[in-house]
């Protein structure tokens, strides 16, 4: 009987020491790039994404949560539309556009080792993180897709917890 005890709590033991916490905890942010300490954000529904210098209005947070597939959905709290990469849209990239959609897209949320306390938002799909184009600076500076800017501090992201203000969007 000890025996089948002890057994029991080594495979619950090993079945909870096994699954991973998300990387940020479900909530609403304020996504910062850690380069150009601009903003991520949308204009309106279906619109590609842009970084700005700070509006305080709902298109500047984002609701952050967990998927049943282990990665994230960013979504935004102005708008409600998901954070997505269309490949079909070549209007910022030949190989497409980060854009909003009403599709749930998965991302992938990874410690940056460029940045302490930074992450990487890697799209699940296509292995690219998102960088803002040319680490500009400016309002409206287009947000892209990029493969070789993991762990850099372009490719870094403060996510700061925000209380979603009512009215705001």
């Amino acid at each position: 009987m000890l025996f089948a005890l002890l057994f029991y709590n080594e495979a619950l033991f090993k079945y909870y020491s096994n699954m991973t916490a998300p990387a940020i905890p479900t909530g609403s942010y304020v996504i910062m790039n850690a380069q150009t300490q601009t903003y991520l954000n949308v204009l309106g529904f279906q619109t590609d994404i842009v970084n700005s210098v700070g509006n305080h209005l709902g298109n500047d947070i984002w609701n952050v949560s967990s998927t049943e597939s282990c990665g994230t959905t960013i979504q935004s709290y102005g708008t409600g539309a998901l954070l997505s990469f269309d490949p079909a849209n070549k209007a910022d990239t030949p190989n497409g556009s980060v854009v909003t959609s009403n599709s749930i897209h998965s991302w992938s949320l990874e410690p940056n080792s460029a940045v302490p306390y930074a992450w990487n938002i890697v799209d699940m799909t296509t292995g690219n993180a998102l960088v803002v184009q040319n680490n500009s600076v400016a309002n409206g500076a287009q947000v892209l897709e990029e493969c070789n800017f993991i762990n850099t501090k372009c490719g870094a992201w403060f996510f700061i917890a925000k209380e979603p203000i009512p009215g705001t969007n």
